[in-house]
């Protein structure tokens, strides 16, 4: 109960142990005490230091804040990409629709890092913080002084988690890159283009952008499971002792491909036979087709049982058994499907699928998804009462708790929006606080 963890109310600590300073808070703080046990989220009073930008880094915090975390954003003013669009827009006033979703729940404070008093600052939040978290290239952080080394020698209890493109070390560690890159080192944009159809002349197809950025999400959730992590070893060990956290987005999705992996490793194995994925398009009972109304629907029947349901649901008892055929057969089969999709519409389809353990589903744009059945009773998209902009939506957590549901608690800070309560509750004074902004210290 200390600093800025606990607002105003007054303790000393000696020897690890908190006292309320004044006696007469006691009946109060205890009875606040029980209620915050019986309603805390699960990283309640864990303060998260968020020197991160763009997509990965501000995922990452985005559940930890979810989750109950303090999460302070250290922000740069004079960085030139820190409110990309699009935006929400009133008259000339404007604030980024990106940002609104990653940086609900957090505090905000600008400081620049290249002065020795915003060092000292942030040393000061260092001291008080849980996991220090950071997406500059490497060696970046030991020139700001912000490194590991530095950090544990004041808070020997500090986490630090380090999301870059390559990692630490490597022989790219130094290389700019996006997700783009990333999926394409790892072998999932060579996934991500059409199937090669039998008979036809063989032509080399292009790979295709994704639609979302995988390595960038992939890497903000597996930096969310390393810090849950070290957050458990660390309250675990007698010393209390932290540790740093080195997270590549290509090693995240170069990891998310234990199927593509088996063929290639096995194929290693069996004296260089190769196997077919069925999960990657080349196969009919896993595939997409259109309908008569020129929409989609998903097809992923992998299991027999679910095949059976299939051709139960297009009347085509005569395709049965005809699942894993190959060669010309298998585009036979192809063909077929398709055809027969194509005489009836989307919702029709839907409708003779609906009851059936098929495994057949529209393809949705997002607009669609936010107004699918399915969304809407999980509560998927959430309104939120914004001073200027009125109703905004916003993407809700995805984790359901059912005795401490997460909730978006706070819209996202404007810039360097909490930077003057940050500060008075590390104890600098008024005067001092405007003395900063004047030297652009904050």
């Amino acid at each position: 109960m200390t600093g800025f963890k606990e607002g105003k109310i007054k303790c000393l600590k000696f020897n690890n142990q908190v006292f309320i300073h004044d006696f007469a808070l006691f009946m109060n703080t205890f009875m606040l005490s029980i209620f915050l046990n019986i309603m805390s989220l699960p990283l309640e009073g864990k303060v998260i230091l968020d020197l991160t930008r763009m997509l990965p880094g501000p995922f990452c915090s985005m559940i930890l804040s979810d989750l109950g975390a303090n999460v302070i954003k250290i922000e740069d003013p004079n960085y030139p990409y820190g409110h990309p669009p699009p935006f929400f827009q009133k008259g000339r006033y404007r604030e980024s629709a990106f940002n609104s979703i990653l940086n609900r729940n957090k505090k905000a404070i600008t400081l620049n890092l290249k002065k020795e008093k915003a060092l000292e600052i942030f040393y000061k939040l260092v001291k008080e913080a849980d996991v220090v978290l950071d997406s500059f290239r490497p060696k970046v952080t030991k020139k700001l002084k912000i490194d590991y080394d530095t950090l544990t020698s004041i808070n020997p209890s500090i986490i630090c988690c380090s999301l870059t493109g390559y990692g630490q070390y490597g022989p790219y560690e130094q290389i700019a890159g996006h997700d783009l890159n990333y999926v394409g080192i790892c072998g999932i944009l060579d996934l991500n283009k059409e199937r090669v159809i039998e008979g036809n002349e063989p032509q080399e197809k292009k790979p295709i952008p994704p639609g979302i950025q995988a390595a960038d999400i992939g890497g903000g959730l597996v930096s969310v499971i390393g810090i849950l992590g070290a957050i458990m070893e660390r309250d675990n060990n007698l010393e209390k002792k932290g540790q740093y956290i080195d997270i590549s987005m290509t090693d995240c999705v170069f990891s998310f491909m234990p199927y593509v992996a088996s063929f290639h490793f096995s194929k290693n194995v069996n004296d260089g036979v190769d196997t077919q994925n069925p999960l990657h398009g080349d196969f009919p009972f896993y595939n997409v087709y259109k309908t008569k109304d020129d929409k989609l629907l998903s097809v992923g029947v992998v299991e027999v049982k679910f095949w059976r349901e299939l051709c139960k649901g297009l009347d085509r008892d005569d395709l049965k058994l005809k699942q894993f055929v190959t060669g010309e057969e298998r585009e036979e089969v192809f063909k077929e499907l398709q055809e027969e999709f194509l005489k009836k519409n989307q919702k029709e389809w839907l409708a003779i699928f609906k009851n059936l353990d098929a495994c057949v589903m529209p393809v949705n744009s997002f607009a669609e998804a936010c107004e699918d059945p399915q969304i809407k009773a999980r509560n998927m998209v959430v309104e939120m009462n914004h001073s200027r902009f009125g109703k905004i939506q916003n993407i809700a957590s995805p984790i359901k708790y059912s005795r401490t549901p997460l909730e978006i608690r706070s819209l996202a800070p404007k810039l360097g929006q909490n930077s003057k309560e940050i500060l008075r509750d590390l104890g600098y004074p008024e005067e001092d606080i405007r003395d900063f902004r004047k030297k652009g210290i904050i």
